[in-house]
Formats: structure tokens, sequence, C-alpha cells
């Protein structure tokens, strides 16, 4: 018998998600039985002979063939990790992701194309972070984050001010692509490979997260557009990633990958089934089967 077990934090309640009967459906399209857990009801627990026991709830969990992170928990991933189950996707992967300057740093190695940023670790005031942008209009981020949280669009020293308070110094500068005011295109990859996108917009923000009250049309995948995503997937090492793409004056570039990345939009606009995508790749993985 084929069993996986997918991990969401207890926070995807209340965005009102009736996903987990959608996960459990696509995996049993696939002969996998599928348990579903939030972190938050996990104890582990380990003994002096090494051995580790896992409960969920008050009842004991055998180790699964994999496991899905739906999430970020370095604690738990890496337990499974450690007992060797193929987790989707491992830690260091999602914590590469999950803080935004060292996404940059990997893609600016690889020669991955993103807009400008700049960390600075001590006190700036905004005459000078502007210059250092070279725009007096630029983009403020919380170092870690998803979803468009912490996200800020500055024109000035009052919102500027603002945007270091909300994220409590722990931020990056960007420069702000303007051609890509209020639009991006998300793509999400399996396996390295980009199997489908769409165009995210929004009239109300400089930011079209769907999160964030952006919305979605069907965009056809380019080449370039699923070269790129699948080079920014590549290099943190995701085997299922969200990648957000503006679109600039110089060309496309890589604003954000998402490890946890959502898939609402897709669904919305009729686009193919993630999950059965997913979940085809997990069987050829961990059972070595198609």
């Amino acid at each position: 018998m084929k069993q996986g077990l997918v991990l969401f934090p207890k926070s995807t309640l209340g965005h009102g998600v009736s996903a987990f009967g959608w996960w459990k459906e696509a995996a049993e399209r696939h002969g996998i039985t599928l348990e579903t857990a939030f972190f938050e009801d996990i104890v582990i627990g380990y003994d002096k002979n090494g051995s580790g026991e896992i409960i969920n709830g008050e009842s004991p969990l055998t180790d699964p063939d994999f496991v899905v992170m739906r999430g970020y928990n370095a604690e738990l991933s890496v337990h499974f990790e450690n007992r060797g189950v193929r987790v989707f996707n491992k830690w260091i992967p999602m914590m590469l992701c999950r803080d935004k300057i060292l996404t940059h740093q990997i893609l600016n190695r690889k020669g991955i194309p993103m807009p400008d940023t700049f960390r600075v670790f001590g006190e700036m005031d905004y005459v000078d972070a502007a210059e250092l942008v070279g725009d007096k209009t630029f983009v403020v981020k919380a170092t870690q984050g998803s979803c468009g949280e912490n996200v800020y669009l500055v024109h000035d020293a009052v919102e500027y001010k603002a945007a270091i308070s909300a994220c409590a110094g722990e931020c990056l500068f960007q420069k702000y692509i303007r051609g890509s005011h209020g639009r991006d295109i998300r793509v999400w990859t399996i396996g390295g490979k980009a199997v489908a996108c769409v165009m995210r917009k929004s009239s109300a923000s400089f930011r079209s997260n769907f999160s964030c009250g952006g919305t979605a049309v069907k965009y056809h995948l380019t080449h370039p557009i699923a070269t790129l995503a699948e080079r920014a997937a590549n290099a943190l090492g995701l085997d299922f990633a969200g990648v957000d793409i503006l679109l600039g004056e110089d060309g496309p570039c890589v604003c954000e990958i998402n490890g946890n990345a959502g898939f609402r939009t897709l669904s919305a606009v009729g686009g193919p089934d993630i999950l059965d995508l997913f979940f085809g790749f997990i069987i050829r993985k961990v059972y070595a089967q198609y």
C-alpha cells in the first residue's frame, strides 16, 4: 500500500480552505492513501537509544513513504528527512525560498535576472536609501515572508518609515519594476519543469497576489518564461514551486519563489489539475513507476 502524509499549519484553516479532500482524492487516483495532519498537533520524542517517535494527537504516527510540507517547519521536515522519508520540499530549499535575500544571492550567482536588490543591516534614512536604489520610488520588503505580506511601495520618507517599522527593520530594498505594476506571471514547476501559469492582476495595488485581492487570467506559457521559471526552481532545488515573474522594461525577471505555492488561481481559470501532475511526479520519484 502506498502511504503518504501531507502536513499543514493550522493557520491554513483561517483561509477558508477546503483543499484537504482535494489532496486525498488526487492521491487516491494514483493509488496512494494520504493522511493529513497539522503541525500543531504533532509531538516528536527522542530516547537515549536514538530512536524517534512521532505522535499525531494521541496516536503514534508511523513513517509514511513520503511527506508533503505545506508550510515551513524545520524540525518536522528534518525529522522525516533524517529517517530516510522523502520530503517534498526538503527543508533547505524551503528555507532558501522563504528568505528573500538568500533567494536573491543564489539566483544572482546563477545569472538569473531579478530586480536590483539591496540588504542594509544598519539604519538608513529615506534619502540615502533612494540614492542607493537609484529611484525615489522603490519597494521595501521583509526579508522573510510570502503571499505579498510586508511588501510596500514607498514614494517618500513617511511611507518609508512606516514600511521599515512594519518590517521591524529586517528588510531589503528593491528596484520598482514599473512595467509590471499590478501584474505578474505565476508559473508552477514540478520536478524543475514548468507545467502551468497564469497572469495575476490587481487594479488596487502594485502587488498582484491572489491573497492581496488580485485576480488571475489564463496566460500562454512561452518558452522564455518557462525556461526562466525552471532555472529559478532548479537553482533552489525545489520539487514543487510557484515562481513569480515580473515583466520589466529589460525583459522578464524573477520576483520571488514560493516553495509552498497555492494553486487556487490556476483552478479558477480552468488550468491543469496541478495535484494530479504533482502526484504523478511523486509516484515516479518515490515508487519508480510510470
